[in-house]
């Protein structure tokens, strides 16, 4: 049942990041009713935008124009990073960074903050089917900053990885909703 949502939710915001007013019943949110006062309601939010990767190593430049970030939990945010990539030929992954504090602003908006987390990726399970996310222990997000300003979320973090590389990503993205 929640692989069939998340295909069904990927294809509905697939089409939305095409088009402002998309034909499935999803479009671009006016206002942010999820943010009230700074508070955030713990209502699932979603956003569709470009994230932009920049390689710190050899400077190369990823750009997906069609990522889809969401925003969960209520005094602590849970942001998932779905399909994401921070490079052409890395294969997409379902991220989570968990429990992340936030800042109220005014009105629809807030900020947020941290100076490293261990993101947690998307796996399946071994028995039984279903997914779950565990701690990916070779990624480290340092330099973790972002906003929620009515609709608009900005999201910029490094991505570490053990022995590797690491990334340089800035994300902005619009709020969606049902029509």
């Amino acid at each position: 049942m929640l692989k069939k949502l998340m295909m069904m939710s990927m294809a509905v915001l697939t089409l939305a990041a095409c088009n402002d007013e998309a034909d499935d019943g999803v479009q671009y949110a006016s206002n942010n009713p999820e943010i009230i006062d700074g508070i955030y309601s713990g209502r699932n939010m979603h956003f569709t935008g470009t994230v932009t990767v920049t390689n710190t190593t050899d400077g190369t430049i990823y750009t997906d124009p069609e990522a889809w970030f969401e925003f969960a939990g209520g005094t602590e945010l849970v942001i998932y990073m779905h399909q994401t990539r921070f490079s052409a030929d890395m294969e997409p992954l379902d991220l989570r960074m968990y429990r992340l504090p936030y800042t109220p602003g005014t009105g629809a908006s807030l900020t947020f903050s941290a100076t490293s987390s261990a993101p947690q990726v998307r796996v399946l399970n071994e028995t039984g089917g279903g997914s779950d996310y565990k701690t990916h222990a070779s990624y480290t997000f340092t330099g973790i900053e972002g906003s929620i300003d009515n609709v608009e979320c900005r999201i910029s973090l490094t991505c570490n990885v053990d022995g590797l590389e690491s990334w340089r990503m800035t994300y902005e993205g619009r709020l969606l909703t049902k029509k």
